[in-house]
Parts: structure tokens; C-alpha cells; sequence
């Protein structure tokens, strides 16, 4: 009986470590999206692009791929200057599997429209993030496209 015990109580506090573990990813990574959503809000695309790994890739609906933190600042500023603004982004699922991790989220941003109308446009996305050295997390691949109102 005494065998079983130590392996159970292993595998419980294994089980503990590995939720806290990825608790903490979800923390991380959510405190990322508000720093990503101040740099795009505030039209800062170098702020943006500072929260990819420098191998990073952006996965654009419809659009080629676009590969590193300079093309990805590119394409940011870009954005931005065309007259995205106001998004927001909500990370739904965050699961970690060592220095990599998945979030599934949605967005809500806010696009040129008819005349000086903007429009609201609601999306969804999956973002691999890997964990530097430093210990931070960063967008390593990005892809998104548009949903229905909701």
C-alpha cells in the first residue's frame, strides 16, 4: 500500500505542477495581447512587432505569408496606417507543452467603412507562442481570418 501511495502522490503533484504551469502561460500571454493591443491602439508597430521571436511568422487571410519581426512591423504599420484601430483580442484556450504553447482567441477591431463610417470586424486566431531563453513568450506563428457579427 505504502508503494502505491509515493507514485500517487507523484503523479498528483505532477498533474498540480503542469496546471499551474500552463495557469501561468495563460497569465503571460494574456498580459502580451493587452501590451499588443496598446501598441496597435496607440499606432505603434514596432511595439507590435517587438512582442514576436524574430523568426516569427504572420499568416495573413488571403495575403502571403510574411516571415520576421521586420516584415511583421511592416505589415503592422501597414495596417494601422490604412486605418485599423481599436482592436481587441481575448485569448479562449491557452494549453503549453514546454517552451511552446497554443492559444485559440478572438478579436474585434475596427475598419474603414462607407464614407468616414468605421466597421466592426470580428475574427478568430491561433497563435503559437514560444518562450525565449529570457523566459518571456512571444508570437512565433499567427494566423486569423474574419467570423460573422456576434
Amino acid at each position: 500500500m505504502r508503494g502505491i501511495r509515493i507514485p500517487a502522490f507523484a503523479f498528483v503533484l505532477a498533474l498540480a505542477a503542469a496546471g499551474h504551469a500552463a495557469a501561468d502561460a495563460r497569465v503571460d500571454i494574456e498580459a502580451a495581447l493587452a501590451s499588443f493591443a496598446e501598441a496597435f491602439n496607440g499606432g505603434d508597430g514596432a511595439g507590435v512587432a517587438a512582442l514576436y521571436t524574430e523568426d516569427a511568422v504572420l499568416l495573413p487571410p488571403g495575403e502571403a505569408r510574411v516571415d520576421g519581426r521586420e516584415a511583421i512591423q511592416a505589415f503592422w504599420q501597414g495596417a494601422i496606417d490604412a486605418g485599423l484601430s481599436a482592436i481587441t483580442l481575448e485569448a479562449v484556450e491557452v494549453e503549453e507543452a514546454g517552451d511552446l504553447a497554443f492559444e485559440v482567441g478572438k478579436f474585434t477591431l475596427q475598419a474603414p467603412g462607407e464614407g468616414d463610417q468605421k466597421t466592426t470586424v470580428f475574427g478568430k486566431y491561433i497563435v503559437v507562442w514560444k518562450k525565449g531563453d529570457d523566459g518571456v513568450w512571444r508570437l512565433y506563428r499567427d494566423i486569423w481570418n474574419t467570423s460573422p457579427a456576434e
